[in-house]
């Protein structure tokens, strides 16, 4: 009984991360250039090998296939993503010190503008 509510949690799981790359390529099509494109970019490989990692992990629960190789595919596939989101997050943090508004890179007369 357990079991299947496990395997219907990762179905559940799986199902929502090929539906966020879906959007996700989407939307990456209305910014045709730029940093936001490069970002969005980042966050669908992300997601795809998010989604990977679920797969083998759900292949790891069906077959009963810890410990094997197929296991280690799942960790591989984790820090992939991780390394595209943190790619995506850090550019996220580089736009937002130029676009911020309490910025200190602003421009001075862009500052003396914002604040009268």
């Amino acid at each position: 009984m357990i079991e299947a509510i496990f395997q219907i949690l990762s179905s559940i799981c799986s199902i929502l991360a090929f539906i966020i790359v879906i959007y996700l390529a989407k939307s990456n099509i209305k910014f045709t250039k730029g940093e936001l494109q490069k970002i969005i970019e980042h966050f669908v490989w992300g997601t795809i090998f998010i989604f990977g990692a679920m797969a083998a992990q759900l292949q790891v629960d069906l077959l009963k296939l810890a410990g094997t190789p197929i296991d280690m595919i799942k960790y591989f596939f984790m820090i992939i993503a991780f390394y595209f989101y943190l790619i995506a997050s850090h550019k996220i943090y580089q736009l937002s010190k130029v676009l911020g508004f309490a910025s200190d890179e602003l421009p001075k007369k862009l500052k003396r503008v914002l604040k009268s």
